[in-house]
């Protein structure tokens, strides 16, 4: 019972029954592993043709830049995953490493299970089929969306555009971001780490907001804007 919980907060099983779930193994080919803390789960430049669905712990994804220093690009909780769009997508090369930060349990499915309909067409594998493209398209349409961040040079400009174009959008000083720090991380294509340490200097020492989760209280929104116009 607490397997199927755990994998019914991956959005890929959105929608899915407890009984589904348990269908759902009939129909693909996959496995458990779990890992001890610090243990590498995947490494970049190999080939991955399963997705990673972490149960259970906390992954950590990381970049080698040339110099040997390492750079955070995620943290993953419970239900998130990785390997999605490489799985599908020949020569399915993972273009960063995995390693647990906790001792973590990892769901791998096979690739070719899923977009392969079994015999029995069942509804729960075509609901499965639905999520994945659902979750592909969203990925899409975030990289579609973002390149006008992606091309801002400094994280303070990155922060500073989005947070005053979400303020322009909703027209309020206090703005909902509409996602946690690791989706926004992924939104503006930077470190989690360096982003968060970005927003504790800009709210500590210039005052320019505060923040709670996803909700930014602006304080000093001349400030957010002349630093956000030096990004356009």
């Amino acid at each position: 019972m607490k397997l199927i919980k755990q994998i019914k907060k991956c959005p890929l099983f959105e929608g899915f029954s407890d009984a589904e779930v348990n269908k759902m193994f009939d129909c693909l080919k996959a496995r458990i592993v779990k890992y001890s803390r610090g243990q590498l789960v995947a490494k970049d430049n190999t080939e991955i043709k399963e997705i990673c669905v972490l149960l259970e712990g906390n992954l950590v994804e990381f970049a080698t830049r040339n110099n040997g220093k390492r750079e955070v690009i995620r943290s993953l909780v419970d239900g998130e995953y990785f390997g999605l769009s490489q799985a599908f997508n020949p020569p399915n090369i993972l273009g960063y490493s995995v390693v647990a930060a906790l001792d973590s349990s990892v769901l791998y499915i096979v690739a070719d299970s899923v977009n392969a309909l079994c015999n029995k067409v069942c509804p729960h594998h075509v609901k499965l089929v639905g999520n994945v493209l659902r979750e592909l398209s969203v990925r899409i349409a975030e990289l579609e969306n973002n390149n006008g961040y992606i091309t801002i040079k400094g994280m303070r400009k990155k922060i500073a555009k989005l947070i005053y174009d979400k303020y322009l959008a909703q027209e309020s000083l206090t703005v909902d971001l509409g996602m946690n720090r690791n989706e926004m991380a992924r939104y503006l294509n930077v470190s989690r780490p360096s982003m968060s340490r970005e927003m504790m200097r800009m709210r500590d020492n210039d005052g320019i907001f505060d923040f709670r989760k996803e909700i930014i209280n602006i304080k000093n929104l001349e400030k957010l804007k002349k630093i956000a116009e030096e990004a356009e």
